[in-house]
This record gives structure tokens, sequence and C-alpha cells, in this order.
């Protein structure tokens, strides 16, 4: 471990929110109502990528006659009025280390397969919104994860170069994206569990953020004594 890892990055759905049970949910009923299925070991091929990526699963799957563009925003639709409707909960310890993080003056960015409208909107409903000094979409990348694109465009903004870059991801596209970029990874499995090569792989799989308290001083020692 580097000692002078200066910024840290965020995955935003099934990390800093639980998004994904309402995703899963929204692309089940859209499906549905085109005549088509999906399961869950079909959705957990979802998990981490952006929609072109999600486009190509759907049409290998059903064929390049797939409905994608009505299916998306049927999905878009359903999900973000149940979504607005019942709230959209905080993962576990996301304020109390992003305060951490912040009176530590420890660089904080956010890389995000979810479109920016919504992305500021989830985060300006939470009140963090204020704690990310860049946000990455991908609508500002060419390629989505598991491409390192995203994670090179936040360390490209921040002015930090990647290995001096710890980031924290609940997919499995998003380690091997980040570890492709050249930054140290800490995974906090949502939905999907990570495999043995995954595990190996990234610096630390945590259950949830709450447990990054404890690293604190290992990720950030050199960054806190020079502030």
């Amino acid at each position: 471990m580097s000692p002078s890892i200066r910024a840290a990055i965020f995955d935003m759905d099934g990390l800093l929110f639980d998004t994904e049970s309402i995703a899963r949910w929204a692309w089940k009923e859209a499906l549905a109502s085109h005549g088509y299925a999906m399961s869950d070991e079909l959705y957990n091929e979802f998990i981490g990528r952006d929609l072109s990526w999600r486009e190509k699963i759907l049409k290998k799957r059903y064929g390049e006659n797939f409905p994608f563009e009505s299916v998306t925003a049927q999905r878009i639709k359903i999900g973000d009025e149940r979504e607005m409707r019942e709230g959209l909960p905080t993962k576990a310890g996301v304020l109390d280390l992003l305060n951490r993080l912040n009176n530590l003056e420890v660089i904080i960015g956010l890389a995000t397969g979810t479109s920016r409208a919504r992305t500021v909107r989830r985060l300006t409903n939470a009140a963090i919104h204020q704690y990310f000094t860049t946000i990455v979409t991908s609508e500002d990348v060419a390629l989505g994860k598991p491409a390192p694109d995203i994670f090179l465009e936040v360390s490209r903004r921040i002015n930090v170069v990647p290995w001096q870059c710890v980031v924290f991801e609940d997919s499995s596209v998003g380690v091997k994206a980040a570890l492709t970029a050249g930054m140290c990874t800490i995974m906090v499995p949502d939905i999907e569990q990570p495999s043995p090569e995954i595990t190996s792989l990234a610096y630390r799989v945590l259950k949830s953020l709450e447990q990054v308290s404890d690293l604190i001083e290992e990720l950030f020692g050199e960054t806190i004594k020079k502030g």
C-alpha cells in the first residue's frame, strides 16, 4: 500500500445508495410488459455496467430486434416514480465516511454509469452533493466499466495521479476498471458477491462502508500528516 493516497473515488449505485433492488424490479417489469423475462442471473450481468453494455447484453440474449430504447424508457419511468415515492436510502456509513474524508481534506470524486441528471438528483436529495469535487458519468467517457476510462477521467479532473487514488466499488466490473486504471480498490459488495479472483485483486473486501474507518490511517496516513 502506497502511503501517498490523496483522493477517494466512489461509485454510486449499490455503494452510496440502495438502488439495485428498485433497478432490478424496474427492469423486470419493463421487460415483462414487452413480452420478455429477466432472471436474477441476467440482471447480475448488468451490475456496474452502463446502458451501452446493457444493450449488448440484452440483444445478445434476445436478438438484434430487441426494443431496447422502449424498454429502457419504461424502466427509467417506473423506477424513478418508485424512487421518488418511496425514497432512496443511503448505505450504512456513507455520511460519516464522507464527512471524515472531507475533514481530512481528502479529495473526493464520483464515477458512475448513471446519467448525470439522475446522479445529481440523487446526490442533491441525499444532501451529499457538496462533498464531490468532480462527478464523472457514463456521458463523459467513450467506454464504460470495465474499461478504465471513467476513473482515469476523474483522476485527470482532480489532478491526482491514479496510483494516489483509492476507489470504492460494489461491482466486479468496477473493481476491474479501477485496477486497470492503476488505482487501489476496495470492494463493498451489494447484490453481487465477489469471485475468488476479484477478492484476490481488491485491496480489501468489506461488509460495509462503516468498516472503512478502521483503514483511514492505513490508506491516508501520509496525506493526513501533510495536512
